[in-house]
């Protein structure tokens, strides 16, 4: 199993901090326990989680949603003690552990929560009314790692071409999802290293880590920051391993597209950004090309700077829990991002598996040489 990217929340004082920038992609902590708050760390496998009544109705509205939908039966019911908390968490979880939670959370370090707002809010009144909506928030814990370099010069062997864009399609795929460390990240990082260093007295004397040389041959030569052919465009391997590795990105790209990210007003979302002095979100991937390489060493003093303040959520999807068809929306949604989340392990682990064995074809060839 590929080990993640430790990247943790932390708190650094003295450090250079990077000017602020909102990430290119939309919208992690932990959220405070109050009356109006059910955190429901549902993506780990051990962990139990927090039940807390909400301060209004919302809770037993979505109790209630959740039956009218058929998510739930009296059975349900019956086994939470007919407590909505316990029901809604109950209900919540057997749903998650039928679209691959136990491969998630074994891949994974990331939490899903119930809550009525999109940040640490143990300030608020208690019993406040959450407005009639309620918010699943993604959190990120560590960032998983997609080591790339090998797939895409095997892609670009078979086709010119070919490596770019299952890169990019990948990329994009993932990118509609969720915060994405890549190596465009880590171009802009090293333009802050240089622009940092040129102030200085011995810029120098500062090491900045060098991007182009480590990047795959493909990536270095194209012209366009992006392929304009997705991976499709191309033939179809014939090679065992990318065969499966191409069907597999494709199928990933169909999921990723086939609803849409849950919207957000960005007006209101602005006002809790600023309102809650919010960062911005935690990766939840990283895509780099080789163990050490310039992508990797950026992402590692990027780890520096993060957390200084509470990030943003890596998604938030809205839900009015009176409202049948919005907790629906939602849970398609939720649906949508675990499939994406089980097919990206699943890429990874195609890879994982054709470096294992190219390193024992390796082996056993040197010990016939020898």
């Amino acid at each position: 199993m590929q080990k993640r990217a430790r990247c943790k929340q932390r708190s650094r004082t003295g450090s250079l901090a990077a000017g602020k920038r909102r990430s290119r992609v939309s919208a992690v902590g932990s959220l405070a326990n109050r009356p109006a708050l059910m955190a429901i760390p549902m993506l780990q496998k051990e962990q139990a989680g927090s039940r807390i009544s909400f301060g209004c109705s919302d809770l037993a509205a979505l109790a209630l949603s959740l039956v009218e939908l058929d998510i739930a039966s009296e059975a349900d019911w019956i086994a939470a003690e007919r407590g909505p908390s316990a029901f809604v968490d109950r209900v919540l979880r057997h749903f998650l552990r039928s679209w691959g939670q136990e491969t998630v959370a074994e891949h994974f370090e990331l939490c899903l929560t119930l809550s009525e707002s999109i940040a640490d809010t143990n300030y608020s009144a208690p019993g406040a009314d959450s407005g009639g909506q309620l918010f699943f928030i993604l959190n990120t814990g560590s960032s998983f790692p997609l080591a790339l370099a090998a797939p895409i010069q095997a892609f670009e062997a078979f086709q010119p071409g070919m490596g770019v864009a299952f890169y990019d399609t990948l990329r994009r795929a993932l990118y509609r999802w969720m915060r994405v460390y890549d190596d465009r990240d880590a171009r802009y990082r090293i333009d802050q290293m240089v622009e940092w260093a040129e102030g200085e007295d011995d810029p120098d004397s500062y090491e900045i880590p060098k991007l182009d040389q480590d990047l795959p041959e493909c990536l270095r030569a194209r012209t366009q920051p992006e392929s304009e052919l997705t991976l499709d465009a191309y033939p179809i391997p014939t090679e065992g391993w990318l065969k499966k590795l191409y069907d597999k990105t494709i199928e990933l790209r169909g999921v990723s597209e086939s609803t849409e990210r849950a919207r957000v007003d960005e007006e209101w979302l602005e006002y809790q950004r600023s309102y809650h002095s919010l960062d911005f979100p935690l990766p939840s991937i990283l895509l780099y090309f080789r163990p050490g390489d310039a992508v990797m060493a950026c992402f590692d003093d990027e780890c520096e700077q993060w957390g200084q303040e509470t990030p943003e959520p890596n998604l938030i999807i809205p839900l009015r829990p009176h409202d049948p068809a919005s907790v629906r929306q939602a849970l398609a949604i939720v649906e949508t991002l675990m499939r994406l989340l089980v097919l990206t392990v699943e890429v990874s682990k195609l890879i994982e598996d054709q470096e294992k064995t190219a390193c024992s074809s390796a082996s056993m060839s040197e010990a016939n040489l020898s």
